[in-house]
């Protein structure tokens, strides 16, 4: 069956399967902690199935939304609002490997394959991609439709249909905007445009959570009732929200045009992909990223400024990271993803009113406000670490194993810069954020201290576990997503119970705050030094991972 439609597309369906395979194998080809010491032989979780949780707990909690209310229409359009976000949000920033790279042209122009070939190759593995972030996104939501109000499977295989649709209009979408904006835009300032808008997108899909999750314990979602009209044409979520309506015998003068309009706008999109998404089309992508682009002149780095990064291991460090963050979007894009995340769980821990309390005046109401803000602070560390070890500029790596360099000291160099230029300032921002509610600004002193040491261990803690030289390892999709969601849930158990202790047992005496203070620091300075000497043994077993 599928041979012969590859046959009536003119598609040489051997080359079309090789194409294929070889794609999904990049796309989801890691087990869930590869640390380069796990045996071959183990069995591991693959990406996939790495995404499929990821992506699932989002569908979990909109699925409350279902449950809560009565307005299809409403919960339809919710599900189909979210899943577009959450598909761009990824799809912006994987566009080189899912859907077309530079790199495409090098390895795949001089064999005899056709842009037909390769443009269902492609589009295969786009519908592969995105259907896997749909189905773990629309699975549990569908299963809620299909059982809510009587057994109604089809009424669930047409949301999860639509939620389908809804990822591969945004998805075409995305294609048709990259293409156009690269006639006027170099690649490099694309890429950090699109950046910028996944950050933006990410801070709405993060938000939604907390959003419905507010919405559910107010009971608002129980009243909401939300009409089709002629205005909603204009919003292409609702194009796929009338599908389930349709399915559901609800209709209007406006279901089937909003469906109809769907399919042909999406149709549309696919067909002007499949005159863009071709060799012709790589090989002006590759011509225009080996072109250089027109840049500013290079200001003094202020990296090197301190005393500890002026020279040897630490002014490497320092470069190379102030460097990465500036060129490299993905690393800088990982790394400024903890703002919405703070700004979300600052306004969750204000709702309410009352602020967040000072922990030496009210402890208890402190601990209850501010204790998402505290999760954002052990996951920024956990964030740092992960961003810090892959990259994919991996394989220039090699000139850590052809200089004469100590690994060990540059690893440690590595974690220095993080803290100083990365963990307190972000630690002081909080402090700004303090000082509006704490009664006195010495509290705020001791208290950002306090946080201050205990993100310093935590990234400590991190380097003796994993002590990985910067950028040198290969990017692997959902790995770091495990692997990160690991490492916060760790971190943030850890966190909220050292919060607890410091607000209701250490800050109420004097002393027992001041005798705090010394043993955090001491505990600091011997963890360095055993940090240190295990750092160096593990790192000269460090080798290039090509």
């Amino acid at each position: 069956m599928v041979e012969r439609v590859l046959r009536l597309l003119d598609v040489d369906a051997r080359q079309f399967r090789a194409m294929l395979a070889v794609s999904l194998r990049v796309d989801f080809r890691t087990g869930l902690f590869d640390t380069g010491s796990v045996k071959k032989k183990r069995r591991r979780l693959s990406g996939l199935w790495k995404i499929l949780l990821f992506y699932g707990f989002l569908g979990v909690i909109l699925s409350f939304t279902i449950i809560e209310s009565a307005n299809l229409f409403f919960t339809a359009g919710v599900m189909m609002t979210i899943t577009m976000f959450a598909v761009a949000m990824s799809v912006l920033v994987e566009f080189q490997s899912v859907v077309v790279s530079p790199d495409d042209y090098h390895l795949l122009a001089h064999r005899p394959i056709t842009s037909q070939t390769f443009f269902v190759a492609r589009i295969a593995n786009i519908f592969v991609y995105i259907g896997v972030m749909t189905l773990a996104i629309g699975l549990v939501p569908a299963i809620v439709y299909s059982v809510i109000d009587g057994f109604k499977p089809l009424l669930g295989l047409s949301a999860l249909l639509g939620m389908f649709g809804a990822a591969i209009l945004v998805t075409m979408f995305i294609v048709f905007l990259y293409v156009n904006l690269m006639r006027v835009a170099h690649p490099g300032k694309l890429r950090r445009f699109f950046s910028y808008m996944q950050l933006l997108l990410s801070f709405i899909v993060y938000g939604s959570g907390m959003i419905f999750s507010t919405l559910l314990n107010t009971g608002v979602l129980d009243d909401i009732t939300l009409k089709h009209e002629a205005w909603m044409l204009l919003l292409p979520p609702t194009w796929f929200a009338s599908l389930p309506l349709l399915v559901d015998g609800i209709t209007d003068a406006h279901t089937i045009p909003s469906i109809l309009l769907g399919l042909c706008i999406t149709a549309m999109l696919l067909v002007y992909a499949y005159g863009k998404l071709s060799f012709e089309y790589a090989a002006i992508l590759s011509r225009q990223s080996e072109t250089s682009e027109k840049v500013k002149r290079a200001r003094p780095s202020r990296a090197t400024a301190l005393p500890m990064f002026r020279h040897g291991e630490g002014r490497a460090a320092a470069l190379l990271i102030r460097n990465q963050f500036k060129y490299e979007h993905k690393f800088r894009m990982s790394i400024l993803a903890i703002i919405p995340l703070t700004v979300l769980y600052l306004l969750a821990g204000l709702i309410g009113g009352g602020g967040l309390a000072d922990p030496f005046v009210d402890p208890a109401r402190h601990v209850a406000k501010a204790n998402l803000l505290y999760f954002a602070m052990a996951f920024f560390p956990v964030l740092l670490m992960a961003s810090m070890t892959r990259s994919d500029q991996y394989r220039a790596s090699w000139i850590f194993h052809a200089t004469p360099m100590d690994k060990g000291k540059l690893v440690l160099a590595v974690k220095d810069v993080l803290v100083v230029f990365f963990v307190f300032p972000y630690v002081l921002s909080l402090g700004i954020i303090f000082g509006f509610f704490f009664e006195s600004f010495r509290n705020v002193l001791i208290h950002i201290f306090m946080l201050g040491i205990l993100s310093h261990l935590i990234l400590q803690l991190l380097v003796l576990l994993n002590p990985w030289l910067p950028f040198s390892r290969p990017v692997r999709k959902g790995e770091r997503t495990a692997g990160v969601f690991a490492g916060i849930i760790t971190a943030a158990i850890g966190m909220t119970v050292v919060i607890n202790i410091l607000a209701r047992l250490i800050y109420p005496s004097v002393l027992a705050t001041a005798l705090a203070l010394v043993v955090l620091a001491v505990l600091t300075i011997l963890f360095e030094r055993y940090a240190a000497q295990r750092v160096r043994k593990k790192a000269t077993l460090l080798e290039f991972d090509h």
